[in-house]
């Protein structure tokens, strides 16, 4: 990394509001970095609390996660941006298979979509300041996102822990740039330095703007949010069904219902998002990348259950799903069969009880046979 690059607040955010647009990103800001990160205690606490779900590479992080300058003495500020994968949480259509999943995880791998979006705003600045270094990274890399951006003001922390801002809602991805600018008058500069026609400022960021809402704690299917803003990663869904890739725990497979990769229901009761969904009409949409690929819907419940590693590849590799790998589908799928009562699958579930090559399939799928033949 160069030396630091001087830039006023009021003149990269001028910058940030002509590239931003034009590359679909809806959130910018900026963080000097003078110490840990925001809330760094809180997050060295999470970790030795267990509550992590046995991410082991969170906690070989852990330092570089709390301290920017850990790995890049050199670093001054960080940049972070925001872009929506969804406008507020619209009603399921149908019943495909992809109402089980996940809308961040419906359409194309948002590394790869938002990467290029924040490369493409960084060479713009780079343009004008030159000189400027940045390293972007979407969820790749060692940061605590969601801290970050509120620091930016990007928006608040809800009690379902999600980044949410008061008129786009949660659907969001985030990505950081540490930098090499030093940004004058930030403090007095209004947050975030950039935002998408979303009808007005942010409030102050020490408000609590959940008030005494209490929805996506009493509708996680699993009680994973213990407390506001406290969340148990071993007890989430989302957890289960992709970083354990359909190892949910034995005596608790019923609570994943039809939850078949990743888990919405937090957001999806959320008010902040029934708000952005009655403002669509007011700003462009999310890009259409994320839109649901055409080609899922050709693909039905007994593909999910016998796809082989190199269909898997074909039909997955450039998505989210990709995480979950072919046995880790599977299993999710024999769960998400047993739970709805897919009686029509019993003999494809039977066989991958007898013939599967991963012996974990063979055994949820085994579970899956005594829950489907079993009395409604």
């Amino acid at each position: 990394m160069t030396g630091p690059i001087p830039i006023a607040a009021t003149n990269l955010a001028k910058q940030l509001a002509e590239a931003c647009p034009r590359h679909g990103v809806d959130l910018a800001g900026a963080v000097m970095i003078d110490d840990r990160a925001p809330h760094a205690e809180a997050w060295f606490s999470w970790l030795d609390g267990g509550l992590h779900g046995d991410l082991e590479y969170l906690q070989r992080t852990r330092e570089e996660r709390a301290d920017l300058r850990h790995r890049n003495p050199e670093v001054q500020s960080l940049l972070v941006f925001g872009q929506r994968y969804t406008d507020g949480w619209p009603d399921e259509v149908g019943e495909s298979w992809l109402n089980g999943v996940a809308r961040y995880a419906r359409g194309q791998d948002y590394h790869e979509v938002f990467l290029k979006s924040v490369k493409a705003v960084l060479h713009e600045l780079r343009g004008i300041s030159p000189g400027l270094t940045a390293y972007p990274a979407t969820d790749t890399g060692p940061y605590l996102e969601r801290d970050w951006a509120e620091e930016a003001g990007l928006g608040f922390a809800g009690k379902n822990t999600c980044l949410i801002h008061e008129s786009l809602g949660s659907g969001l991805f985030l990505a950081v740039a540490p930098s090499n600018l030093t940004i004058t008058d930030l403090e007095t500069t209004p947050r975030p330095l950039y935002q998408v026609a979303a009808g007005g400022r942010l409030p102050r960021l020490d408000t609590d703007r959940c008030g005494r809402c209490t929805r996506c704690l009493d509708a996680c299917p699993t009680g994973a949010i213990i407390e506001p803003r406290l969340l148990d990663a071993g007890r989430c869904l989302s957890t289960w069904t992709i970083e354990w890739q359909g190892r949910a725990p034995a005596d608790q497979r019923r609570q994943q219902g039809d939850h078949l990769f990743g888990c919405d229901v937090c957001q999806q009761v959320c008010p902040w998002n029934g708000k952005a969904l009655r403002k669509v009409d007011e700003r462009p949409g999310p890009r259409p990348e994320y839109h649901p690929l055409p080609d899922h819907g050709e693909i039905d419940w007994s593909e999910l259950l016998t796809m082989d590693p190199d269909t898997f590849r074909r039909r997955f590799r450039r998505t989210p799903l990709w995480r979950a790998h072919p046995a880790g589908l599977r299993r999710n799928a024999l769960v998400v069969a047993a739970n709805t009562r897919r009686t029509d699958l019993l003999p494809i579930v039977r066989r991958l009880a007898q013939d599967d090559p991963d012996p974990e399939v063979r055994e949820v799928a085994a579970w899956a046979v005594q829950e489907l033949e079993a009395p409604a």
